[in-house]
């Protein structure tokens, strides 16, 4: 239903909207109200890129606080802007009730967050005019405590909308531990919800489904040939989750690795702004050159014409300097030196402030180039080929499951 409400309501925009704004003699107020009504479910694509924008951006430390020094505001300011309107609208509208209506309102959150991907793509047909089978609601006949749906012989099918639903919940998960290791907590709770949504909303797909072939009238027994295929749909199924909570596990692991001690040797870089201890500067340095060593091993390098490696650089399109991650590191050590020659002058003296100063400078200069490296540690080459073989494969599986189910299917009606 939401699918076909979502492109109905896109469709009639794009057939009645401009006829309603210049040619139909109506009040203003009208208009808005047919656009708003008419366009309300352009919203859910904008949710689906807010959501995938939204872990780049706090992982390339782009600040997304409504105010910079006070997080909690910028929380506030999203519930203000949504649930808690919400909330004021439910009690205006319910009186003394409206507790009770308001207690819906978490779950209805996740439901709408969860419904984002099957909304956005029915949008995108009704955009493109793509024609669609009718899918009806089912409707089971469930009147007794004791009766059960999945015994119909009614079941919408599997569709590929499911596979998006649990991608997004990947993502989300993954988007969970990007805000909290770059030190934005305050977004882990906005994040959830659509995750959560996400994966609600995949596991009832697959329940609802199940790959289960429509059961004929007549009942007959199984063959030898449809007892395999319903085993191999069970091993599929087992198959498909245990890839997913691979593909999750590899993605932690993989942030671990690459983009946990980029974050790392940017609180270490802060250290260095904020002291002006040799010793201390000397600690945050050597554990800038622990980090980096590793993630230089794994980089692809660039060499001349005498066969020297002069870059190792993350960005794989359009490389410059400044992501150098050959010259990051000997700027540290260049650093390093710099501060074993300040630890024997005296605090006192003028070159120690001097020195000082150089050195905080460089070090904000370095932070920013890691900065600009880090989104592109996400997009690596081999990061890039290992999501898309991932996402294959478990294409490819649902695939020759749906292939399956067609042709008992067809066996069905034959043998009926």
């Amino acid at each position: 239903q939401q699918f076909r409400w979502a492109k109905g309501s896109i469709q009639c925009a794009t057939k009645l909207l401009l006829d309603i704004a210049v040619k139909r003699k109506i009040s203003v107020e009208t208009k808005i109200q047919a656009f708003i009504q008419m366009t309300r479910h352009i919203v859910y694509p904008l949710i689906l890129i807010q959501f995938l924008a939204m872990p780049i951006l706090l992982a390339g430390q782009v600040n997304l606080y409504v105010v910079s020094f006070l997080p909690a505001i910028t929380f506030a300011t999203y519930l203000a802007m949504g649930p808690g309107a919400y909330v004021l609208i439910i009690r205006n509208m319910y009186g003394k009730t409206w507790k009770s209506k308001a207690k819906l309102l978490p779950a209805l959150l996740v439901y709408n967050a969860g419904m984002s991907v099957n909304n956005t793509v029915a949008v995108f047909d009704a955009l493109f005019g793509r024609k669609n089978e009718f899918l009806r609601t089912p409707k089971y006949g469930i009147i007794n405590k004791d009766d059960d749906w999945k015994g119909k012989a009614y079941n919408l099918p599997f569709t590929q909308t499911t596979l998006l639903e649990l991608f997004f919940g990947v993502y989300g998960t993954l988007a969970i531990f990007i805000s909290i290791f770059s030190n934005n907590p305050v977004f882990v709770p906005i994040i959830a919800i659509q995750t959560i949504g996400f994966f609600y909303i995949a596991y009832m797909g697959l329940s609802h489904t199940q790959f289960k072939r429509n059961k004929s009238s007549k009942q007959h027994k199984m063959t030898k040939k449809e007892k395999m295929a319903n085993t191999v749909y069970k091993l599929s199924m087992v198959g498909v989750l245990a890839l997913i909570i691979f593909g999750g596990v590899m993605a932690i692991n993989g942030y671990n690795s690459d983009i946990y001690p980029l974050d790392r040797v940017r609180g270490h870089f802060d250290g260095v702004i904020g002291s002006s201890d040799p010793n201390t500067i000397r600690t945050h340095l050597i554990a800038i050159q622990l980090d980096l060593e590793p993630l230089i091993e794994k980089l692809p390098e660039t060499v001349d014409a005498d066969n020297n490696v002069i870059s190792k650089n993350p960005v794989w399109v359009f490389p410059t300097e400044s992501t150098n991650f050959i010259r990051i590191h000997n700027d540290v050590t260049s650093m390093l030196q710099s501060v074993e020659n300040l630890s024997t002058v005296s605090q006192d003296n003028a070159a120690y402030h001097t020195g000082m100063l150089d050195i905080n400078n460089r070090a904000d200069i370095l932070r920013t180039n890691i900065m600009d490296a880090t989104p592109y540690m996400y997009v690596s080459i081999a990061n890039v080929f290992s999501s898309v073989v991932w996402i294959a494969v478990i294409i490819g599986i649902f695939a020759a499951l749906k292939r399956k189910r067609t042709q008992l299917k067809e066996s069905d009606v034959i043998g009926a």
